[in-house]
């Protein structure tokens, strides 16, 4: 039988050999990592409760049902675009800000995200995301698909660096989640869940 003592950092099961070499020290306490393993396990953890939560769940049935089959967006219920829209609109601003968004395809549904914004009471991710638009397209509409969208913004190049200063701010302020999106996207996530 393999006789084993607690380290005298973390109280770890260590070998009397091990802790005789390292003056009782496990070998992530000797080494200064523990805490670092520590806070994987955690990361993993929250990660794990994350993945298993409804509104994980149903955006990953969201996201499957988009791309992953003939009808797509449009086979959607309204309720369910509105939370896709203002997702995706999360997701690309919280990746590389709001020109991100407008030169991806996730702005092919802008107006699905104002809605959903306002339908979830993200009042000020939803103003913060028309003062976005304003910056990028002015009083003209957002033009509806990703090539005309990348089309008007190389035709006002020239406002393209005064642009870029300008919506770094919005971009800021939207990353202070001045609405606790993820907190109402989970509860809108959950009534759809539940059949609205």
């Amino acid at each position: 039988m393999t006789v084993r003592v607690p380290c005298t950092s973390c109280g770890a099961e260590i070998l009397v050999d091990t802790a005789e070499r390292t003056g009782g020290l496990c070998m992530p306490c000797k080494g200064g990592y523990r805490k670092n393993i520590e806070a994987s396990k955690q990361y993993y953890e929250r990660e794990k409760i994350e993945r298993e939560s409804p509104a994980r769940k149903h955006w990953v049935w969201l996201v499957d049902k988009v791309y992953k089959s003939n009808t797509g967006f449009d086979d959607l219920s309204p309720q369910n675009q509105l939370y896709f829209a203002a997702c995706l609109l999360e997701g690309d601003v919280y990746n590389g800000g709001f020109d991100q968004y407008f030169r991806n395809s996730s702005a092919d549904y802008y107006s699905y995200a104002i809605q959903g914004l306002t339908d979830m009471g993200a009042v000020e991710s939803c103003r913060l995301l028309v003062q976005a638009k304003e910056l990028y397209f002015g009083q003209d509409s957002v033009p509806p698909t990703q090539g005309e969208r990348l089309d008007y913004l190389r035709a006002t190049a020239d406002f393209e660096e005064i642009r870029n200063i300008k919506v770094e701010d919005i971009d800021a302020n939207f990353y202070k989640d001045p609405d606790s999106f993820q907190e109402r996207a989970s509860k809108y996530a959950e009534k759809l869940h539940n059949g609205f």
